[in-house]
């Protein structure tokens, strides 16, 4: 499966979280099933939520942004609003849990 998310890395991460008002960052690895899955799941809910910008970050790609988020496995959902993380989530959420997580952020 192609990545219909645009990517971050380390030279362009501080921009994206500056620039977009709500943001996801996806993390995940090249070969991950179940980062591929987490990213099905996510592309199952996304149109439900126009007004956020949704990014994936390979972990291979960013070093310095891996050490600074403390990223040690994935796939991991990072939330941003206003620049501020506000929201991580671990491991594979169905597409169900995952609507009503990001949800309850733009109530």
């Amino acid at each position: 499966m192609i990545s219909k998310f645009p990517k971050v890395e380390d030279n362009n991460i501080e921009e994206v979280i500056r620039y977009n008002k709500k943001l996801l960052i996806i993390f995940s690895s090249k070969g991950c099933g179940y980062c591929q899955l987490s990213k099905n799941n996510l592309l199952e809910v996304i149109d439900n939520f126009p007004e956020l910008a949704i990014y994936e970050c390979m972990i291979s790609k960013a070093p310095k942004t891996i050490a600074r988020y403390n990223i040690s496995s994935v796939p991991i959902l990072k939330l941003f609003s206003d620049g501020k993380l506000v929201y991580t989530g671990f491991g594979v959420r169905n597409p169900n849990d995952l609507y009503y997580q990001l949800k309850s952020f733009f109530l």
